[in-house]
């Protein structure tokens, strides 16, 4: 399996995992079961580093371009790059 595809999969299940575990495990408290809250509230750092995993997967196997990207031209144009424009007789 690609790499690349690892990491995008890593990154959408650990954005689920928090999302989960935050809804669920805020929901919980109002049954006011301690070891529920917890457990439910414990996904959170897994599904964080899951994703944070991913990302970093992500950003190190993607293709890149031989050539870096090009800087962006300067507009020659004097008149709109003045600040203060001289008042015109």
């Amino acid at each position: 399996m690609d790499p690349l595809r690892i990491g995008r999969w890593l990154v959408a299940i650990g954005g689920i995992l928090t999302v989960v575990g935050l809804t669920t495990g805020f929901a919980a408290m109002t049954t006011g079961e301690r070891g529920l809250i917890l457990n439910l509230l414990g996904l959170v750092p897994v599904g964080v580093l899951t994703a944070f995993c991913g990302t970093i997967l992500v950003v190190l196997t993607e293709p890149r371009s031989a050539a870096p990207p090009a800087e962006p031209e300067v507009p020659s144009n004097s008149d709109s790059d003045s600040e203060h424009p001289e008042p015109k007789p």
